[in-house]
């Protein structure tokens, strides 16, 4: 009888089979741990936007993020039954949203640009890490095509004097009287005419030189016309240090992003004039060879311009939208260099890192598909 009250008794549960969706293998590093740092990152570079652009820049920063969070939460409670708030996801692409614009914007287009990025570019295709495209940018280009003037002002005012309260004004409107501000066309507004207006090297060189004082030095601090959160080259590089450093940033994908648009601006060839001051007729030939003293400031030009500092190190390297081996992060990334150089040098528009990325971000799940190791045993 004992024996078979003991036979009888509690049974240690059996082991089963955990169905469930990937990934199976987890870290100590939490979404929410990553993403807030990512935001930490940012700051230094929405800190010094305000300096650069004034008020606006802040009021642009506010409406992009709190329209994101916003969104996120109606979205995850109609969806989920409960919000996803903490992880921090939509205070990012808020953030890069506004970073995209610039701070002449009329204060409805980065409402209108975090909206699309969060329910239509996110959540349309299941939320947080099943999204095709980087949310942000998806938003950046819809206001691209639906705003041309705010997103493509004739002018680029930044602040000389008044800084974190003066007012650049809008794009319609123009800069408030009273305003001290210094205003021009972008560094790459100035640069695309030297692709194909036959230039000679002293011409070249007074253009990355122009009158404005828009050095490289200006530039990589951030005292140049562009979007909100893109002209600070050293801000953006330094959060992006310790990104790098924890390994949520990997490497692979801004190395070859920057090393192939360096390559790009000095072998694609260019409509310039030959000879010391253009003695001899123009003919498309590299850069590099047509005028080597001038080649390195061109390179470093459209190292700094625009944004591809920021999209090289905080958009092309989204974890969801970027692909998941090495060899797959180093075809993405020149992928996106090519593209980026091409438009800018032979398309319509100086600035090409949004459509370049979202391109790419088109092809990774085909990239994941032809890197992935080979099983041992089996043949392609």
């Amino acid at each position: 009888m004992a024996s078979d009250a003991a036979q009888s008794g509690p049974q240690p549960a059996q082991a089963g089979l955990a169905v469930g969706h990937w990934p199976h293998l987890t870290g100590e590093e939490t979404v929410a741990q990553i993403m807030w740092s990512v935001v930490a990152a940012l700051v230094p570079a929405a800190v010094a936007a305000g300096y650069f652009f004034g008020i606006r820049a802040y009021l642009h920063i506010s409406l992009a993020v709190g329209t994101a969070v916003i969104t996120e939460a109606i979205i995850t409670r109609l969806r989920l039954g409960k919000t996803t708030l903490r992880d921090g996801s939509a205070v990012v692409t808020g953030l890069l949203v506004a970073f995209c614009l610039p701070a002449q914007a009329r204060w409805f287009v980065p409402i209108v640009a975090s909206a699309v990025a969060i329910a239509i570019a996110k959540h349309c295709f299941g939320g947080l890490g099943c999204n095709i495209w980087n949310p942000a940018l998806v938003g950046r280009a819809f206001v691209h095509i639906s705003f041309p003037t705010d997103m493509n002002p004739s002018s680029w005012p930044v602040l000389t004097g008044d800084h974190f309260l003066g007012d650049v004004g809008t794009a319609v409107a123009g800069v408030p009287e009273g305003v001290q501000a210094v205003t021009g066309a972008s560094p790459l507004a100035l640069a695309k005419g030297i692709a194909n207006q036959g230039y000679a090297d002293v011409d070249v060189l007074k253009v990355l030189t122009d009158a404005h004082g828009r050095g490289l030095w200006e530039m990589a601090v951030g005292t140049v016309g562009g979007s909100i959160g893109e002209t600070s080259a050293l801000l953006l590089i330094l959060g992006a240090i310790y990104l790098v450093y924890k390994g949520w940033v990997r490497w692979q994908v801004p190395l070859a992003y920057l090393a192939t648009v360096v390559l790009g601006a000095l072998l694609l060839p260019l409509y310039l004039a030959g000879g010391t001051g253009g003695t001899e007729p123009a003919a498309w030939q590299p850069i590099l060879f047509a005028m080597p003293d001038v080649a390195p400031r061109f390179v470093l030009w459209h190292l700094l311009g625009g944004g591809l500092v920021l999209g090289a190190l905080y958009m092309a390297t989204d974890m969801v939208t970027s692909p998941i081996t090495n060899r797959g992060m180093l075809i993405f990334g020149a992928g996106c260099g090519l593209l980026t150089i091409l438009i800018r040098l032979y398309g319509g528009y100086p600035e090409a890192v949004c459509y370049s990325i979202l391109l790419m971000n088109t092809a990774t799940p085909l990239i994941d598909r032809w890197t992935q190791a080979r099983i041992f045993g089996y043949k392609r």
